[in-house]
């Protein structure tokens, strides 16, 4: 492939746009959930597939606490910061996948501007959506990519609450 061409085709997929509109709000444990993804494209393009994933996280905050080598303690102790100990502690949040399914919603072609519908079943095993409560939150997403060869990738990713 010519560069020239290659060159093209990257700045069309960056300038090229996708959204996921969810048909229902506030969806329920063990119910169903659709949405309808919007390609807006400069020009149309060759892809190998457009393909939506609906998963829901499990996010906690973790904390870690470590010691500070004794060259960054004194260092410390130099710069004015004055610390009761030589101990660090740091909160970070870690992911989990609960729950995660990926369908294609249409197979490899030429795309165009347009609309595409997808829907997915939500198992009644699988956690609702909750607000951060006791170091612990639960998010559900759904994501939407048109995956073009030898280019970037046109993606999207919208929050949804499952009750």
């Amino acid at each position: 492939m010519p560069v020239k061409k290659f060159l093209e085709g990257q700045i069309n997929a960056v300038s090229s746009k996708i959204s996921i509109s969810p048909r229902d709000t506030g969806c329920s444990v063990g119910g169903r959930v659709s949405a309808i993804i919007i390609l807006e494209l400069k020009k149309p393009v060759h892809a190998r597939a457009l393909s939506a994933r609906l998963y829901c996280v499990e996010e906690k905050k973790v904390q870690t606490t470590r010691e500070m080598a004794v060259d960054d303690y004194r260092q410390d102790r130099e710069l004015g910061v004055h610390r009761s100990t030589h101990l660090r502690t740091t909160t970070s949040v870690s992911e989990t996948v609960a729950y995660a399914e990926t369908k294609e919603v249409s197979g490899e072609k030429e795309y165009k501007s347009g609309r595409y519908e997808v829907e997915f079943s939500i198992p009644s095993s699988a956690p609702g959506s909750q607000p951060w409560s006791g170091g612990r939150k639960v998010v559900w997403r759904m994501e939407a990519k048109l995956d073009i060869p030898m280019s970037m990738d046109v993606s999207s990713r919208e929050e949804i609450e499952v009750c």
